[in-house]
Parts: structure tokens; C-alpha cells; sequence
């Protein structure tokens, strides 16, 4: 199994290679919603500890912030340097995949995707703030 640092930069180099067009940035802020949802229900239920809900808050918040600004991207109400916004698409294609570095369907399977999130929302953090004062 790999780390979820080796994993991210494998995701970073299909971001930079893949993700060029304004309908596959359609197609991933779709996935992106769509597994964000699957967060939401997670974080109802009451199968999991309070811990791990805190946990999946923090990643349900920041991938909700992440998605918004590739939705003003797809939309050009915003810009970006074409390397942040790589980083951008490589975090959430790493969220969307069920193949990163722990399966999201395993016990923890979250885990690796919110540090994934948790570590590109800081690396954007500068770009954060100036989408939320733009828009």
C-alpha cells in the first residue's frame, strides 16, 4: 500500500495531464458532489465515533470549499495560476477515487483523503481567501 503522499503525486501528474477541458472539470465537480454526499451521510450516522465525525467534518468543509472554487473555475468567475489549480483537481480527483493509498470502503478508509484535502487547502490557502473576498 502506498502513501497517500506518493499516491497525491500520482493524481497531481493525471491532473496536469488529463483534466484540460471545461466538460472534464464538469465531470469531476459532479463526482466530486457526489462523494461529498456520501460524507454527509457518514457524518449522520450514528455508526461512527464522534472523533471520526469531527474528522470527516473538517474533510466534509474543506472539499466543500475545494469544489466551489472549481465550480466558479468551470464557470470563469475565477482564476487561478495553472499549478494551484492543478493541485486543486489532483485533491479532488483523489477524494472522488475509490483508488488511493487506504480503499475508502475499509474502516479509516477516509483517512488518507483528509489528508490529502488537509494538506492542499493549506498549499491553497492564499487562493482560499481570495475566492471568498472575490465572490
Amino acid at each position: 500500500m502506498a502513501d497517500w503522499k506518493t499516491t497525491y503525486t500520482h493524481f497531481l501528474k493525471q491532473a496536469k495531464e488529463d483534466i484540460r477541458d471545461r466538460e472534464q472539470l464538469g465531470d469531476l465537480l459532479v463526482q466530486g458532489e457526489r462523494a461529498l454526499a456520501k460524507v454527509t451521510v457518514d457524518v449522520a450516522s450514528n455508526e461512527i465515533s464522534n472523533i471520526e465525525r469531527e474528522e470527516e467534518l473538517t474533510l466534509y468543509f474543506q472539499m466543500k470549499q475545494m469544489l466551489n472554487m472549481l465550480r466558479a473555475l468551470y464557470n470563469e468567475q475565477f482564476e487561478m495560476q495553472a499549478d494551484k489549480q492543478d493541485e486543486l483537481i489532483a485533491a479532488i480527483l483523489y477524494f472522488v477515487s475509490p483508488f488511493d493509498a487506504i480503499p475508502d470502503d475499509v474502516p479509516l478508509g477516509l483517512f488518507d483523503d483528509a489528508q490529502v484535502i488537509d494538506y492542499v487547502h493549506e498549499q491553497l490557502a492564499s487562493d482560499i481567501d481570495r475566492f471568498h473576498n472575490d465572490m
